[in-house]
């Protein structure tokens, strides 16, 4: 735009010119001057706007340079951002993973806490059934060591009547020593006599052999 401006002001200054090359009166000289005096000032004017403009690009230029370097620092960000989010991403997966083999284990941890309570009250009924025993048990106990007092009386009177027994069976084994002894000798002299019967019938037999 402002090239465009400063060509039709250069173009204005050629035509004033070749205008006073053309006619030379004073009055028009005067006006030429003051246009062209008017074009200089916005000439200058414009080159002001063209330097101001220059440092405004040379600015520019120097931001975008700066921009361009930020651009490659927050790119590097970027691509350490994203290394970094896809860090997380599988951190996050293994997590997930992790929560999902939690659960699994509670679950299982679970049931085995309704196998323990079911167990517990089995127990406790067993536990009741057992104390239910051992009262009976402590009255049989109770009544065993009664009876044990009379089986203590009854084998105190065994025991008397055990020693008697054993004098008796004593006595009894002398007798059958003494009997035994007289039978030995009793059974010598059935031997002796079953010989002389022997004897007897053989001479019985010859004398009856002799007779006939």
């Amino acid at each position: 735009m402002m090239k465009s401006r400063t060509f039709v002001w250069l173009g204005s200054l050629m035509v004033l010119a070749a205008l006073c090359g053309c006619n030379g009166t004073t009055a028009e000289d005067t006006e030429l001057q003051g246009q062209i005096q008017q074009l200089e000032a916005d000439l200058e004017e414009t080159t002001a706007q063209r330097d101001a403009l220059r440092q405004d690009i040379e600015k520019l230029e120097a931001s975008l340079s700066e921009a361009e370097s930020r651009l490659a620092s927050t790119s590097d960000v970027r691509d350490e951002l994203r290394s970094q989010v896809q860090d997380l991403r599988t951190s996050r997966e293994q997590l997930d993973t992790k929560v999902d083999e939690l659960a699994a284990a509670r679950a299982e941890l679970q049931k085995k806490i309704e196998e323990l309570d079911k167990d517990k009250v089995q127990l406790q009924q067993r536990l009741g059934d057992l104390t239910q025993s051992r009262d009976e048990l402590q009255v049989m106990v109770e009544n065993l060591v009664d009876t044990r007092g009379l089986l203590e009386k009854q084998v105190a009177s065994l025991s008397e009547a055990r020693d008697a027994a054993v004098e008796d069976a004593k006595t009894a084994q002398a007798k059958i020593e003494q009997l035994g002894s007289k039978l030995k000798v009793q059974t010598q002299q059935m031997t002796e006599l079953q010989g002389q019967i022997v004897a007897i019938r053989s001479v019985l037999e010859q004398l009856q052999q002799k007779l006939q």
